[in-house]
């Protein structure tokens, strides 16, 4: 198998699967040597997404070049594999639902929205920050709640840019979508 390979030739342990989408499937590895965790995202043999990996790994260095989403470590062309900073928090929904303060709900939406402009401004639009909100995680900084914005592999460069302006109808102006309801009760 491919990642078992990629795991002993690198010095990575396997402890789980984290999730597994269309043409991808990420796992939390440890690095034998440092003890740090990391976040591997392998394609799968039988995707049909042309260059997946060159698209996930050049836009997130872009992204990565404001602050933006998981920090990139390495990837293997040839192994169809992206080594990133494993984010330990929840999905923005999980953590909307447990009912943060109102003062938390708002410095997160600041910074969330904030790191959204730094990706208009670079011309890197993500295209998936709206919906159930599993693109966004959620770490804990302190006392602070930080969102991180994952999953870079449909992200364009040359469509028009509208992160903010999603994440605004995402939040705030979706009737019938959880987040806005959530929001809205947090906030009143």
């Amino acid at each position: 198998m491919i990642l078992d390979s990629f795991l002993s030739e690198n010095g990575f342990s396997l402890i789980r699967k984290i999730s597994k989408g269309y043409s991808s499937e990420v796992f939390l590895a440890k690095h034998l040597q440092s003890g740090n965790l990391f976040a591997l995202k392998i394609e799968k043999e039988k995707s049909r997404r042309v260059n997946m990996l060159q698209k996930e790994v050049s836009n997130l260095l872009l992204a990565n070049s404001v602050n933006v989403g998981p920090k990139l470590f390495a990837f293997d062309t040839e192994e169809r594999i992206v080594v990133m900073e494993f984010i330990k928090g929840k999905t923005f929904k999980e953590w909307l639902e447990g009912r943060p303060s109102k003062k938390q709900l708002q410095n997160f939406i600041a910074e969330l929205l904030e790191q959204a402009g730094r990706l208009d401004k670079l011309g890197l639009d993500h295209g998936q920050l709206a919906g159930k909100g599993k693109n966004i995680l959620v770490k804990k900084d302190g006392k602070n709640f930080v969102p991180v914005i994952v999953d870079f592999e449909k992200a364009s460069q040359n469509r028009k840019v509208h992160n903010v302006s999603q994440l605004e109808g995402f939040l705030f102006k979706n009737p019938n979508g959880f987040a806005a309801k959530k929001i809205k009760q947090i906030l009143q």
